[in-house]
């Protein structure tokens, strides 16, 4: 199974046929890519907007009058 893991398959392991975790190989170190490549692939991964609204209805309280260290 590494073997195939190491060619590049990603695979899935089972526990009584049900999936509990992918084994895939590591990526190799990153490379440049463009900047609006970049902003793409970070806007598509945005948590839902409408968080930070409920996140503050639900803490309001912050930090901002707390000193930096």
């Amino acid at each position: 199974m590494l073997e195939r893991v190491e060619q590049g398959e990603p695979v899935t392991i089972t526990v009584g046929g049900r999936p509990v975790a992918t084994l895939e190989p590591i990526k190799a170190r990153g490379t440049f890519i463009m900047r609006a490549e970049f902003v793409r692939a970070v806007i598509e991964r945005q948590a839902d907007p409408g968080l930070l609204a409920e996140l503050r209805r639900l803490a309001p309280d912050s930090t901002d009058d707390l000193p930096d260290r």
